[in-house]
C-alpha cells in the first residue's frame, strides 16, 4: 500500500517538473549569439568587469545585436550611462602604454581627453565595446562611478 503513494507522489513530482521546464523556455525574444569576452591581458577594474558582465546579459537577454542594442534601465542606472543622439555611452578611465593612439579611438567613434602620458578619460557608445577593449596600447581600463548622495 504504501508503494502506491510513494509511485504517486514521484508522478506528481515528474508532471510538475515538466510543466516548469515547459514554461521557462518559452521567450518571445530571439536569442542572441554573440558572446563578448575580455581578452586576457587585458587588466580591467572590478566596476569594468562588473558592467562587462552585466553588459553581455543584458545583451543576450535584449535578443538584439549590438547596433539595435538599447541597454536596460537597471543597466543604464547602475552604470550612469548616457544617451547622446540615440546613442548610449560608457564613461571611463584608461592607462595605457607608449603604443597607444588616440587617433585609434576616434576613428571607431569614441572619445578621450588625455591627463597625464599615460592616463585618458574616454567615453564611448557601447556599440563600439568590442573593438574598443581590442585597441593597441590599451593596458587597464576603469569605469566611471555614478554620484550618490547619502
Amino acid at each position: 500500500m504504501m508503494w502506491k503513494y510513494i509511485y504517486a507522489a514521484f508522478l506528481m513530482i515528474a508532471f510538475t517538473a515538466c510543466h516548469t521546464n515547459k514554461t521557462l523556455e518559452k521567450s518571445d525574444k530571439p536569442a542572441s549569439t554573440a558572446n563578448y569576452t575580455l581578452p586576457e591581458h587585458l587588466s580591467v577594474s572590478a566596476s569594468f568587469r562588473m558592467f562587462w558582465v552585466a553588459w553581455n546579459a543584458d545583451l543576450r537577454q535584449s535578443g538584439n545585436n549590438l547596433e539595435k542594442y538599447i541597454p536596460s534601465e537597471l543597466l543604464i542606472k547602475r552604470f550612469s550611462l548616457h544617451n547622446q543622439n540615440g546613442n548610449y555611452l560608457l564613461t571611463g578611465y584608461l592607462h595605457t602604454a607608449a603604443d597607444f593612439k588616440e587617433e585609434d579611438l576616434l576613428h571607431i567613434g569614441g572619445h578621450c581627453i588625455k591627463y597625464s602620458d599615460s592616463i585618458y578619460s574616454f567615453a564611448i557608445p557601447l556599440k563600439i565595446l568590442p573593438q574598443f577593449i581590442t585597441l593597441p596600447g590599451i593596458t587597464y581600463i576603469e569605469c566611471s562611478s555614478p554620484v550618490r548622495n547619502r
